[in-house]
């Protein structure tokens, strides 16, 4: 056998940091300009390509060629030193080239065609490089350290950037009105309403839910704008109807309307959000507007490693699909949500703050740490994930099974539930809390099978959109009121406003939500919720939003729900609360009634239904 070569063996790891450092410095700029200009598809869509991606994928990328490198390195030391460098040269030309083509061609080409045309200009790359190894050695060694020092440039660059933009923004806001009360806006994310022992559920999911509901403003009829968290979170943002925003259907949140975190920023508030969904509410989809810190990706180290090609592809594929692990490396959970929020909190206790809060706790997979509370079984749930590109999730299941996942769903609102008061406690310790309003809600809810449906953003029926509205502050709100008009939480933004003196605001249209429980004949004049959806070619192909856009007008009585290929329903939401019995044919006039109301409203803007949005 060959004596070990250690000096090929260095040359080989070298290679490996190299190669590793270029790959991610490359890939980062490519994923983060492929979705500044919306060009990414499939599974590669939602990594976390703001501006984070240059630095991170870099990093993780090294981390992943280095042991690479260290195996190579040991099978150069006893191999000729011809197929050493070559075996090398191929293994991270490969390896190189296969995260840059796959940046682009996820969702158009296969892994597996990809891989093998990845293998062929690796090839190729590989000769080219042998044939000059003298040089490209030496370049190696004098680039090697550039790399990493404009690794760690970009790093400082960025994280400095935001830190001294924050900087900025805190020093340059307006004096606040003397005693400006604190806001806190939590959403739920998947939380639907009638899982809630608020709402008759008969399990006790929400002890702590149903003491702020009783110390509060709990509307029980409230209902979300959209089935999705993009659409749903720009109405909550910005008070405005998804055919106003019109973030959907792939498009983000634009600059048309103010939001909720510049309102308060230009009345002397700062503004902090602190996101446990990573895929949707980003900077990338236009939500950090107005907030001067803005916490979405990059907060754990698995997040971390998912930035890259390489970590989502291993995440996807590997662990999810082959090992068939359970686990969501999209998400940050509520502990570590609240952690940062409160650090956030105690940096300044001279100005008011706005805190918005997502919680991801409840979204699938359902494996919350109390997903078997209200199980028989160990580990309930986990059988629903977040590939919605696929047809896995509507696998035919078992009683047992759909059960299953609705007991590890109810666990993680409980689970949710127990962050939530956590949070209050501690705000409530620092004397905080007595001066806070809290509104808490949801973005959407969720299906379990209804209608032949699973999970959301499938449709516009009840469980999708009712989602719970608790409105709490002991200084101006009433208590144990419960309002059953029908309302959506598109009214947050005026409510608040509202609530802190600004009555003659004229950046959020109205009503607000304080008229229900300050005037109670101001219900015969109250308006209807609308929701939509526009066609959404990315999701799941059982879903009913794969193909057309659909709308849906709620009354207290009546729900309408119109796809633009599918027709028309109509259904007695007090007779047939499971929405089982289509009445469109038998009560046209409810029908025309709640149609017109929805075109009457478009009509405003010059719209008619359906609409193009443009992508």
């Amino acid at each position: 056998m060959k004596k070990f070569d250690k000096q090929i063996a260095k040359v080989t790891l070298l290679y490996s940091i190299w190669f590793g450092l270029l790959t991610g410095l490359v890939e980062g700029m490519i994923l983060y300009l492929l979705q500044r200009f919306e060009l990414l598809r499939g599974q590669i869509t939602y990594l976390g390509t703001s501006w984070e991606v240059l630095w991170a994928a870099p990093l993780f990328d090294l981390l992943f060629f280095v042991p690479i490198g260290v195996f190579l390195s040991i099978i150069a030391g006893f191999i000729p030193t011809e197929w050493a460098k070559r075996l090398s040269l191929f293994a991270f030309s490969y390896l190189m080239v296969f995260p840059w083509l796959m940046a682009y061609l996820s969702g158009r080409l296969s892994p597996i065609a990809t891989g093998i045309l990845a293998a062929g200009i690796g090839y190729q790359l590989s000769i080219s490089l042998y044939e000059k190894e003298m040089k490209f050695s030496s370049f190696v060694q004098r680039s090697v350290k550039i790399f990493g020092a404009l690794a760690i440039a970009i790093f400082v660059l960025v994280q400095g950037g935001y830190w001294f933009q924050e900087k900025v923004k805190v020093s340059n806001l307006p004096q606040a009105k003397e005693s400006a009360p604190n806001v806190l806006l939590i959403v739920m994310d998947t939380l639907r309403a009638d899982h809630l022992s608020l709402q008759g559920y008969e399990r006790v999911t929400d002890p702590n839910l149903t003491r702020l509901a009783n110390e509060g403003v709990m509307f029980e009829n409230a209902y979300a704008t959209s089935s999705w968290t993009l659409t749903s979170h720009a109405s909550l943002f910005t008070g405005r109807w998804p055919y106003e925003h019109k973030a959907d259907g792939g498009r983000d949140l634009d600059e048309t309307y103010p939001t909720i975190a510049e309102a308060l920023s230009e009345r002397g508030y700062r503004t902090g959000a602190f996101n446990g969904n990573f895929e949707t509410v980003t900077k990338h989809w236009g939500f950090a507007r107005g907030f001067a810190h803005f916490e979405d990706y990059y907060q754990t180290i698995p997040q971390l490693a998912v930035s890259s090609v390489y970590g989502r592809f291993m995440e996807y594929y590997v662990l999810h699909k082959v090992l068939n692990m359970e686990f969501s490396i999209d998400r940050r959970w509520a502990p570590g949500v609240n952690e940062s929020a409160l650090q956030w909190i105690d940096q300044d206790t001279e100005k008011p703050f706005f805190a918005f809060i997502n919680y991801y706790d409840i979204h699938a997979p359902y494996i919350s740490p109390e997903r078997a509370r209200f199980s028989e079984v160990e580990n309930p749930g986990g059988l629903v994930n977040t590939d919605w590109t696929t047809a896995d999730i509507y696998s035919p299941k078992t009683d047992e099974q759909i059960q299953g996942e609705i007991d590890a769903y109810d666990g993680g609102i409980y689970y949710n539930d127990q962050q939530i008061q956590i949070l209050l406690d501690e705000l409530d310790e620092r004397g905080v809390l007595e001066n806070t309003i809290v509104i808490i809600t949801s973005d959407h809810g969720e299906l379990f099978g209804e209608h032949g449906l699973w999970e959301h953003h499938n449709s516009l029926y009840k469980p999708v959109i009712h989602v719970p509205l608790i409105v709490w502050f002991p200084e101006t709100v009433p208590q144990g009121i419960r309002i059953p008009t029908a309302v959506s939480n598109v009214s947050v933004p005026v409510t608040l406003l509202n609530m802190l003196g600004y009555k003659d605001q004229t950046e959020f249209p109205g009503p607000s939500l304080t008229e229900l429980w300050m005037d109670p004949d101001s219900v015969a004049q109250w308006p209807d919720p609308i929701a939509e959806m526009a066609e959404s070619t990315w999701v799941n192909p059982n879903h009913l939003s794969i193909k057309g856009d659909m709308t849906t007008v709620i009354s207290t009585d009546w729900q309408y729900i119109e796809h633009e290929f599918n027709g028309v329903e109509l259904f007695n939401l007090n007779d047939d609360p499971a929405q089982q019995t289509n009445l469109a044919e038998e009560y046209p006039t409810v029908l025309d009634e709640l149609k017109n109301y929805y075109l009457d409203a478009i009509a405003n803007l010059g719209l008619t239904w359906p609409y193009d949005i443009e992508k």
